[in-house]
Order: C-alpha cells, then sequence, then structure tokens
C-alpha cells in the first residue's frame, strides 16, 4: 500500500469521532482482546456523496499501546491501484486518555467527481506480537487484512450509518480480532489459538452518526478555501469559526491541506481528483 503514488491526491476530509458505541457496554474490557472492524461502507450501491464516510470501529481500545496498533487504508477505483481519485490513509495515535469501550475512527471522502464506479477499500492492521524464548521476549511486526468493495452510483441509496450497524447488517461487516494471553512492557504476547472477530458488538447509533456528519460538515464549511473548493457541500446559513480556545491549526497533507484540531476531534480535508 505503501507504494502508492501520493502525488495523485489531496486528502479531502478526515475526521476522529470518539464515542461509546452502544448504551449496553459500560465496563472495560479486561480479557486481552482487541478487536477492528470496518462498520462503513458495506458491499453495497451508494449515491455519490459530498460526505462519504469511512467508518472503523476499535473495540478494547485501551489494548492499542500494548499492540502498537496502527490502521493502513487504500481506495481505488476499478481494478487500478493508481487510478485517478485513489487515495491512501494511515490511522495511529487514534485513542484518546482514558476512552470508552469502544470508540470509532472516521475518515470523509467525497465522491462527487466520480459519479459511477466499483471501489474496494482495502485495509490491514498493523500490531506488534511479543514472543517469549527463555528471558527474551522479541517483538514481531505482524499484519491482519481485510477488504470491501462498494458501489458509486446514481442508482444507490444515500448512507446510512445506523442501518449499516444493524443487526439485519452487521454480519456482513469485516473486522479483525487479537486475543492476548498477557503482556509484556511494550506489547502484547498473543494466544495461539486465533480469535473471531464480533462485529456485530460495535453499532452505531443516531447521536453518533449526526455527530459525525455536524464535525466533517463544519469543517468543511468554517475553513474558507475548503468552502471555495467543496461547493457542493451545503452549509448551514450561519457556520460557528473555531474557538480561540481550540488547539490550532497544524499538520500538512501534499503541501495542500489544511488540519485543524478542535478538542477530541481530528479533521483534516483532503480532495479527491
Amino acid at each position: 500500500m505503501g507504494a502508492f503514488n501520493h502525488a495523485r491526491y489531496q486528502i479531502w476530509a478526515a475526521l476522529l469521532f470518539v464515542a461509546g458505541l452502544t448504551t449496553a457496554i459500560t465496563a472495560p474490557d479486561n480479557s486481552g482482546r482487541l478487536e477492528v472492524d470496518l462498520l462503513f461502507p458495506g458491499n453495497s450501491t451508494y449515491t455519490p456523496q459530498a460526505l462519504m464516510p469511512i467508518v472503523f470501529a476499535v473495540q478494547n481500545p485501551t489494548l492499542v499501546s500494548q499492540f502498537g496498533v496502527s490502521i493502513d487504508w487504500s481506495l481505488w477505483e476499478g481494478n487500478n491501484q493508481t487510478s485517478p481519485g485513489s487515495i491512501v490513509g494511515l490511522l495511529e495515535n487514534f485513542v484518546p486518555s482514558n476512552p470508552p469501550n469502544q470508540i470509532l475512527v472516521t475518515r470523509i471522502i467525497n465522491t462527487m467527481a466520480y459519479p459511477d464506479g466499483v471501489w474496494t477499500l482495502a485495509w490491514n492492521m498493523s500490531f506488534l506480537n511479543c514472543t517469549p524464548e527463555g528471558d527474551v521476549v522479541p517483538q514481531t511486526l505482524s499484519y491482519l487484512n481485510s477488504a470491501t468493495t462498494f458501489t458509486v452510483s446514481a442508482s444507490g441509496r444515500a448512507p446510512d450509518l445506523v442501518a449499516a450497524t444493524s443487526a439485519q447488517m452487521c454480519g456482513t461487516t469485516n473486522g479483525v480480532a487479537l486475543n492476548a494471553t498477557s503482556f509484556g512492557r511494550n506489547c502484547g504476547v498473543l494466544s495461539p489459538k486465533n480469535a473471531t472477530a464480533t462485529p456485530c458488538a460495535a453499532t452505531i447509533n443516531s447521536a453518533a452518526a449526526s455527530s459525525i456528519y455536524a464535525a466533517a460538515t463544519e469543517t468543511a464549511c468554517s475553513i474558507p478555501q475548503e468552502r471555495q473548493a467543496n461547493p457542493n457541500v451545503t452549509c448551514p446559513s450561519s457556520t460557528a469559526k473555531p474557538s480561540a480556545s481550540s488547539p490550532g491549526v497544524a499538520g500538512r497533507i501534499d503541501a495542500a491541506s489544511t488540519l485543524l484540531v478542535l478538542l477530541t476531534t481530528f479533521t483534516a480535508l483532503i480532495h479527491l481528483r
């Protein structure tokens, strides 16, 4: 995935949204089980969207640091991994202090420029595994891979994050999981038995879905250069400006993007081209 030509794209909108996903789960999970699920998009057909979400759920995120977890993802149209509009992303350092038992990590893309096509979203979770060998516990870097395909077409339907994680649909969700038997100083020792992903344990409720779209819309509408570049985003009549107490603007992607940090929300604007 690292071989993608980064000069072919600019990142349009990246959003980190942290929230408890279900009211039924309130206590931390100390079982040593870590899971990452791609909740959206699924293998379906969607209408072109100015704010198209890519949503990962992380179950038991307190273990992310123990495993040194990061998520690589790549998106391309058709069979050409360097097709126009292809993008790659890396998610790391995405877990806040004292997180709930589940968090959402979301990226937002604009598919309006590509109104008809089949897209592949491939991703992997990289992690460190400690394998005891006597008194020495070496670390090895490992990967778990997954992928989904979806279609963008005028004949499709608008994204529905809540419905995508319903009991009727969650069985089609992609997920990968780890099960640690113990923890060393910097990494977990994995069980010899493969862990089975349980993506139906992660859902997106209506409040979380609304927050995702609200944060993405505010970012697209409150930054003048992004508003000009994305006229297809419907903005409220009066968009609140980032407050002076916000941590500020920082970061750079292809020398053309803006990174806006607001409290626990991380938002970067990206453009497919």
